[in-house]
């Protein structure tokens, strides 16, 4: 179940906005809390990694709706998304990071971090091997920049997601319209 929860975050990541960013470190972005507008785009390749015996378990039809769900999911993914998100002080101080929904045998490396820049990996380990890098940039306490890489594979199938994220500060008030 790993690979469908590292496809499904992986293509949520797309849309939800501050995922990416995954610090370790104390040092928190020197970034505003309050309601953020995220503008994303991704690019994917490849084909999910679905282990067989989950495929195998499937009836026609619901290996079909799957298919289908994951083209829609991707093309999707592939296409310029907006959304709010409010960003409380916790978010910051946790740099973004939301290694909770990867899974276990996920693991993060800090490459580096500080009040204005942060980046890393992610390595997820089991049959489906997941790995990524991320970069995250407070232009100011208004603006943020994001970038994000990750391929998935099981051996026989490989996909590939990068994501392009930017965002702009709205205001300190969350209840003006969060899509969260």
């Amino acid at each position: 179940m790993l690979s469908m929860r590292v496809v499904f975050i992986g293509i949520c990541l797309g849309a939800g906005p501050l995922v990416p960013a995954i610090a370790a470190d104390d040092t928190p972005l020197n970034v505003k809390p309050g309601l953020w507008e995220m503008t994303s785009e991704g690019a994917s390749s490849g084909a999910p990694p679905i282990p067989a015996e989950a495929l195998a378990r499937m009836s026609p039809e619901q290996r079909a709706q799957l298919e289908a769900a994951m083209k829609e999911a991707m093309s999707k993914q592939q296409q310029r998304r907006v959304a709010k998100k409010c960003v409380t002080q916790k978010d910051i101080a946790r740099g973004f990071a939301d290694m909770d929904k990867m899974g276990q045998g996920c693991t993060r490396t800090v490459k580096s971090s500080s009040s204005t820049l942060q980046e890393g990996s992610v390595q997820c380990s089991g049959p489906t091997q997941a790995s990524g890098t991320y970069r995250f940039e407070a232009r100011s306490p208004e603006s943020v920049v994001a970038t994000w890489d990750m391929t998935m594979s099981d051996g026989s199938h490989t996909m590939k997601m990068k994501n392009n994220i930017q965002g702009k500060w709205l205001g300190s008030d969350c209840k003006a319209g969060s899509d969260d």
